[in-house]
């Protein structure tokens, strides 16, 4: 008599085109089997050929698990498909998927081994449950990446008008097309920045938890806007530990022996929180009244100002989460409180 399965995963790894799939089981006595792989391609149709695939190797899809890696936007659809399907899925974080294969001290690395690497993770560890966001978190996500493209494309032409205007022989009709161009972007910043407005207006919920993120002195609408679209509104984040690593704030320590290497973050997370939090820090360290001497006092010990603009950032990042989770506003006399309540 066979060993009784316990679970069974399904591993997926998502490429622009395609997809390969594989699936397995693991039993009582923990002895996990690979048993069936395939590949598909990244479209509807492919996903419906999963779907039908899936249900020809399954026992039964009780204590099914299927596992992505989280890798940009072209796993996002399939996630959605798949959900709407009843299925159990979980999106791994980049960095833990890279650590769990280094482990496995696979040396070949290809789709297929990756998704079988994916499959036997879903066996051997505990995992999170994906969830899609709200339509109205996806739209303002949209919403907050087209500006943000925008704001770069901006800001690399001033850049390249600045260079012409300077230039010598530069033609006269050029410039004007740039202007002409700059003048445009501008107007489509304008028209997101107001959709974005209207998505949030038209939100009760979401439009009082944007007041009180926006109560932080520094935090302004669209940095907001940034952190809310990122996160799915704090979706499945329990800690602000887990954000920090999530946002790629986690602080790395490099030391071995008499070795002291340098301590930075690890910059392995959503890259458009850590700009959007980039000019809040500054402003918040000439007004915020608890981050102002939180920086000052950093910048006393650190070496460089950047260090103390980060931690601020990071700091910012955890006291909107806070906010969100506790649905408060921001209180300037909550240390005090909590000080003069512990001495008491």
């Amino acid at each position: 008599m066979e060993p009784m399965i316990i679970r069974q995963s399904v591993g997926i790894d998502v490429a622009k085109d395609d997809f390969k799939v594989c699936y397995g089981s693991i039993n009582v006595k923990m002895e996990h089997s690979i048993i069936a792989e395939s590949s598909f391609d990244n479209s509807l149709k492919g996903m419906e050929q999963l779907v039908i695939w899936l249900s020809t190797v399954l026992n039964s899809s009780d204590d099914l698990y299927i596992i992505m890696e989280a890798t940009g936007i072209y796993h996002e659809r399939l996630c959605y498909f798949l959900h709407s399907q009843g299925f159990q899925v979980s999106v791994m974080p980049s960095g833990r998927v890279k650590k769990y294969a280094e482990s496995l001290q696979q040396r070949s690395k290809t789709d297929l081994l990756d998704a079988k690497m994916l499959c036997v993770l879903g066996l051997e560890r505990s995992v999170d449950l994906w969830e899609p966001a709200r339509e109205v978190l996806q739209d303002l996500k949209n919403l907050s990446r087209e500006r943000g493209q925008l704001v770069k494309e901006q800001s690399a032409l001033k850049c390249k008008l600045h260079a012409l205007e300077y230039s010598f022989g530069v033609h006269e009709k050029v410039v004007s097309r740039l202007k002409s161009r700059l003048e445009l972007i501008a107007v489509q910043i304008k028209e997101v920045e107001s959709e974005m407005h209207e998505v949030v207006v038209g939100d009760e919920e979401l439009s009082t938890k944007t007041s009180q993120l926006t109560s932080i002195p520094g935090i302004s609408f669209i940095s907001a806007m940034v952190v809310i679209a990122e996160t799915r509104g704090f979706q499945g984040i329990k800690s602000a530990k887990q954000l920090t690593s999530y946002t790629g704030y986690d602080v790395v320590h490099r030391e071995s022996g008499l070795y002291k290497g340098k301590t930075s973050i690890s910059k392995r997370g959503n890259s458009h929180i850590r700009s959007a939090l980039h000019m809040p820090s500054l402003t918040a360290v000439r007004c915020n009244p608890t981050l102002k001497p939180f920086y000052q006092r950093l910048k006393a010990k650190k070496a460089k100002p950047i260090i103390g603009l980060v931690a601020v950032q990071r700091k910012l990042l955890c006291l909107m989460f806070t906010l969100w989770k506790t649905d408060a506003f921001y209180d300037p006399n909550y240390e005090k409180s909590a000080e003069a309540l512990a001495s008491a």
